[in-house]
C-alpha cells in the first residue's frame, strides 16, 4: 500500500510525524512525505525529533500574496504528485490550507483522502478563519473520517456522513507528546539557549496566540490582560511570539520591555513540552495546546469566543472567556494566588496514545473501501 501524508504547518508536522513513524514500521506500507512548507521557521527541528525525512512540495508557497494564490499552488502541486504516481490514500491532518489543498487534490485525482482530526466544528464558517471552512471542505473530500472524540464524530454524523466512513481515535497530538517524552528521557537536548534566562521558578503563565479574526482591537484587549496579570507577586509571562508580522507588531508595541513578561522566539516542541510541565497556567487562541495541556492537568483560558475543541472546557480544563481584557484577568487571578499551582484532575478528553496505531490498522484495512488499490488519474 502506497500513502502520501502531506504536511505544512508546525501543528501538522507534530501530528502527523508519529503517524508517518508508525506506518513505517510496517512491511507493507510505503508513506511518502510532503511537506508545503507552509510553515518554515516553526519547523526548525521537528524532522530531526521525530525521524523523519519529508520531500518539498514543488510549489512556491509563502513567495504568493494572498491566501488564495496560497492555495491555488500547493492543489496544483499536490494533484500533479498524485497524477505521476498511484496512491491508495491521501492523509491530511486538521484544518490548514495544506490539508484542504491536498484533500481536493485527492478528491479530484479519485484518490481516497483520509481525514486526521476530524469533525472538529465552531458552528461559524468565519470562526475561526479560514480553518472552520476548510473543515467542512475537507469533510466533502474525504473517504474516511478520523475525529479524535465522540463529540466530533457526532458532528460529522448530524452532517450527514455514514457511520462506516467514521473512526474514533483520540488526538495524534497525544502520540506525540509521549514520543517526545520518550526522546528526552532519552537524551534529546533541545537548544539551551531557548530556556536561558526563563524564571522557572516563578508562576509562569505560558501564553500563545496567532489567530486571524483576533488581530487587531481584540489581540490588544488580550495583550493589556496580559500586562496586568504579569503585574501580580512571583508571576511571569512566557510568550512564544508567533512569526506572523501582524502579530509581531502587536505584541512587542504592546509587551515589549514590560517587567515579567518574556517574549521569546517560537520554541522547539520539547522545550514547549517542558514549559508545559512547569506551567501553572495557559492562555492561548491556539488549538492544538488546548489539547496538549490536559496531560499535565493545567488550567487553560482559551481567548476565543468559541472552541472546536469544546471536550476541554466539558472536562473543566479549558474556560472561555473571549477577548475581553476584564474577563481574562478576573479568570486568571484566582488560579495565581495560590502557594501551589491548580492542577485540574481527571484524563486528558483528547487520547492516550494509541491513535496513529488505529489509524495505521484502519487505512490498511483498504479493501473496505470496495475499490481495492486506488488509481490516480486526473477527474477531467
Amino acid at each position: 500500500m502506497r500513502i502520501l501524508i502531506a504536511l505544512g504547518t508546525r501543528p501538522e508536522i507534530i501530528k502527523l510525524a508519529p503517524l508517518a513513524v508508525t506506518l513505517a514500521q510496517r512491511s507493507d506500507v510505503a508513506a511518502d512525505l510532503y511537506w508545503s512548507g507552509q510553515h518554515i521557521e516553526l519547523a526548525d527541528g521537528l524532522f530531526e525529533l521525530f525521524g523523519i525525512t519529508p520531500k518539498r512540495l514543488e510549489a512556491e508557497v509563502m513567495g504568493q500574496p494572498t491566501l488564495a494564490e496560497k492555495f491555488g499552488a500547493m492543489t496544483r502541486a499536490f494533484g500533479e504528485l498524485l497524477r505521476s504516481a498511484k496512491y491508495d490514500w491521501v492523509v491530511v491532518q486538521g484544518d490548514t490550507a495544506t490539508a484542504a489543498a491536498a484533500a481536493i487534490a485527492g478528491f479530484l485525482c479519485n484518490v481516497p483522502v483520509a481525514h486526521v482530526e476530524a469533525g472538529l466544528r465552531t458552528g461559524d464558517l468565519r470562526s475561526p478563519w479560514p480553518e472552520e471552512f476548510n473543515r467542512h471542505a475537507i469533510a466533502l473530500a474525504a473517504s474516511h473520517h478520523f475525529p479524535p472524540t465522540d463529540a466530533s464524530a457526532a458532528n460529522l454524523r448530524a452532517e450527514g456522513f455514514a457511520d462506516s466512513t467514521i473512526t474514533i481515535t483520540g488526538n495524534t497530538v497525544i502520540d506525540a507528546l509521549l514520543h517526545v517524552r520518550r526522546q528526552v528521557a532519552a537524551g534529546y537536548v533541545p537548544r539551551s539557549s531557548q530556556l536561558a534566562g526563563l524564571p522557572l521558578n516563578r508562576k509562569i503563565v505560558l501564553v500563545t496566540g496567532h489567530r486571524r479574526e483576533n488581530f487587531g482591537e481584540p489581540m490588544r484587549r488580550v495583550l493589556r490582560a496580559l500586562d496586568t496579570i504579569a503585574r501580580q507577586p512571583d508571576v511571569s509571562i512566557v510568550f512564544p511570539v508567533h512569526l506572523n508580522p501582524d502579530v509581531q507588531r502587536e505584541v512587542y508595541a504592546l509587551l515589549g520591555g514590560r517587567p515579567n513578561i518574556h517574549l521569546i522566539e517560537p520554541l522547539q516542541y520539547p522545550v514547549l513540552v517542558h514549559l508545559m510541565a512547569k506551567a501553572w497556567l495557559v492562555v492561548t487562541d491556539s488549538g492544538g495546546i488546548q489539547e496538549e495541556a490536559p496531560s499535565f492537568g493545567l488550567p487553560i483560558l482559551i481567548t476565543r469566543e468559541s472552541t472546536e475543541r469544546p471536550e476541554v472546557v466539558t472536562a473543566g480544563f479549558g474556560q472561555l472567556v473571549g477577548t475581553g481584557e476584564a474577563a481574562i484577568v478576573k479568570a486568571a487571578l484566582p488560579l495565581l494566588a495560590g502557594q501551589s499551582r491548580v492542577e485540574i484532575a481527571g484524563a486528558n478528553p483528547f487520547g492516550n496514545g494509541s491513535s496513529c496505531r488505529i489509524i495505521a490498522d484502519r487505512l490498511m484495512q483498504g479493501a473496505w473501501l470496495g475499490t481495492g488499490t486506488a488509481h490516480a488519474e486526473a477527474a477531467e
